[in-house]
């Protein structure tokens, strides 16, 4: 059997985080029921194609799944097991600090999660305050202190910089933390993910009238150097381009994205690959619902994909990660070289130093990371 990843959006918060652009909603606790029952009602929709796969991770991401009651958890968990889980399947749920308990993580664990994202972003109260964070680094500290007593052991923190009015020496004070929290906790994976000031958000408007300042380019560019070696320097080595770990803590769930394998998301605004194909669902929680108890398509978005756009999407997908594109790897999938298709455009790009081109991969340069985005443009 050929291996899926399965994705389930929890699209519920206690409020919405300043710099928030997920499909995310806060006081909409009255409709977890119906939500519920229809994203359930949503993968069994989909049975004749999952009885035709082994799940090998699974992923409840949000919105905030630890938010509302871990019986939900248990009740999809369930549904799932109805299928073929690998029994090693990688199964993770997001977590903020402030919406767990011993009983949630305990339910968890015993319907089969194994790990755990916990949201973090910097241990400073008042950046937390000022993103509009509900947590504070004492809860961070007593949510691992919970962690640790239900015993799941593999745990993964979220982090986020720049952030307003967070300069380098906190920066720096800040990962020294994190470091040391990892070694009493055992935290065995850290995404650091570069903040995004999304038009027409509350952190855009703070910024814009000036209640709060980021750092100019060359701090942040200090902040990323000193975040790589330290990461690196106490064994968390920078396997895609926002995530770190011990080696053989990696992602599975977002491996599978990376090396474009076949997923398949469940509830409001997820996504899926399979067959060629990507879509995405509906946003809205209501037409969510609406649309699977009326058993009509909650779609919003399809692509179906051509050769070419799978190439392209490949090539853009694998340079997320260190090791990059592995050519023998491409011509067995695409049974041609991918110098047939972009000679031209690997070759500029290899003489500005931005990628490094060996007899048996392609992969980013440390110049080639910082601008990432210039890379992907080559290829889309």
């Amino acid at each position: 059997m050929k291996d899926i990843s399965i994705y389930i959006h929890i699209p519920f918060c206690v409020s919405k985080c300043f710099y928030c652009d997920f499909n995310s909603y806060a006081n909409k606790e009255d409709l977890i029921d119906l939500y519920v029952d229809a994203l359930i009602k949503e993968i069994l929709s989909k049975s004749d194609i999952l009885s035709e796969y082994n799940i090998k991770t699974i992923y409840f991401g949000g919105g905030t799944p630890s938010f509302i009651d871990s019986k939900y958890i248990v009740k999809i968990m369930n549904v799932l097991n109805m299928f073929n889980v690998d029994k090693d399947a990688e199964i993770t749920i997001e977590i903020n600090p402030n919406s767990i308990t011993y009983e949630k993580l305990e339910d968890y664990k015993l319907s089969g999660i194994n790990r755990i994202s916990i949201g973090l972003q910097t241990t400073f109260d008042d950046v937390l305050k000022n993103i509009g964070r509900r947590h504070t680094l004492n809860d961070f500290i007593s949510a691992l202190e919970l962690i640790k007593k239900v015993g799941i052991l593999n745990i993964s923190c979220d982090l986020i910089y720049p952030l307003p009015d967070l300069s380098y020496e906190r920066f720096k004070e800040s990962i020294d933390y994190v470091i040391l929290l990892s070694k009493k906790y055992d935290i065995k994976h850290i995404s650091i993910y570069n903040l995004e000031v999304h038009e027409g958000s509350k952190l855009d408007f703070l910024l814009k009238e000036g209640f709060l300042k980021l750092v100019d380019e060359d701090e942040e560019y200090k902040m990323r150097k000193y975040l790589i070696s330290t990461l690196e320097n106490n064994n968390f080595i920078k396997y895609e381009i926002s995530n770190f770990s011990i080696p053989g803590y990696e992602s599975k769930h977002n491996l599978n994205y990376w090396n474009q394998g076949v997923y398949l998301g469940f509830g409001a605004g997820a996504s899926s690959f399979i067959s060629s194909s990507r879509y995405r669902n509906v946003n809205s929680i209501e037409k969510y619902i609406n649309g699977v108890n009326s058993n009509n398509l909650v779609i919003e978005d399809r692509e179906d994909m051509d050769s070419f756009d799978l190439i392209k999407e490949y090539i853009i997908l694998r340079l997320r990660l260190k090791e990059g594109i592995i050519l023998k790897d491409f011509k067995t999938k695409f049974n041609e070289t991918i110098f047939k298709y972009f000679s031209k455009e690997l070759d500029e790009l290899s003489k500005n130093n931005l990628i490094i081109i060996t007899d048996s991969k392609i992969y980013l340069s440390d110049r080639g990371q910082e601008v990432a985005n210039q890379v992907w443009e080559k290829f889309i």
